[in-house]
């Protein structure tokens, strides 16, 4: 774990796996520190020494020395390398972004005033306005549209897009789930339904159709490769409906009782 005083009056983290990014990574990590107002420190986890974005980012650390580089401490692959970023954060607030997206980056701040206002995870969401904001192929839109409408409207999870990646957590949330995804991005669905099984706050941030972009071309994710994964977290959450709709109502409750 880093140390406490590397990360003083640093009041968020944000975890960002790279893979054979090079200099792609500049406008995004550079927009990030010219866009988010608090002070923040940006861990890039990469899985192998012969990445060439190792040698942009550190060129990067002598503009930003708030850049913290690591190696994956496990397995290679995205999981893994979020895992050794979450190991590592010592901040009150932790979120993860891919070294690919350009959405809006000021949404962080936003994120971080929800936080501040008594919530415990803030999210984005591509649903609330545009079903068909997603990003990819018609299929993978669909296939993720549909899976978080059942997860809203069915299971009751209090925010429209439980799959995206782009979240920002408490740490003590973070602290008090053990993580079991065992590949891929679909540990932001797993951290979200748990967090809804365990009483905590979510909320989320609408984007638009037009901040929703991708740096360098779409993504090489494959949904069909994890689905069995996010297949996994939408069963639980069926599983455990009654108990998420019912801290969503004393969590409204507390809300009412608090205006």
């Amino acid at each position: 774990m880093l140390k406490k005083t590397d990360a003083i009056e640093k009041k968020l983290t944000l975890v960002m796996p790279v893979f054979n990014d090079h200099e792609r990574v500049i406008p995004v990590i550079s927009t990030l520190f010219i866009t988010i107002r608090y002070p923040f420190q940006l861990i890039v986890v990469y899985d192998s020494d012969t990445d060439g974005t190792i040698a942009v980012v550190k060129k990067l650390q002598e503009y930003f020395p708030e850049i913290i580089l690591l190696q994956n401490e496990w397995k290679k692959g995205v999981l893994n390398a979020i895992k050794t970023g979450l190991k590592h954060a010592n901040t009150p607030y932790v979120g993860i972004w891919a070294s690919y997206h350009v959405d809006p980056y000021c949404v962080v701040n936003d994120m971080v005033d929800k936080l501040d206002s008594g919530y415990d995870l803030v999210s984005v969401t591509r649903f609330s306005t545009d079903k068909f904001i997603a990003r990819g192929n018609p299929i993978k839109k669909l296939l993720s549209f549909g899976g978080n409408l059942i997860l809203h409207s069915v299971i009751g999870m209090p925010v429209t897009d439980v799959t995206t990646s782009l979240k920002v957590y408490k740490k003590e949330l973070l602290d008090t789930i053990e993580i079991e995804t065992i590949a891929g991005w679909a540990v932001s669905a797993e951290l979200s339904i748990k967090a809804a099984i365990n009483g905590y706050r979510l909320t989320e941030i609408p984007l638009q159709r037009k901040n929703v972009n991708l740096i360098h071309g779409i993504t090489n994710f494959s949904i069909f490769k994890q689905s069995g994964e996010y297949f996994r977290w939408l069963y639980l959450g069926f599983q455990m409906r009654r108990t998420i709709k019912k801290h969503q109502v004393e969590i409204a409750e507390k809300n009412d009782q608090s205006v």
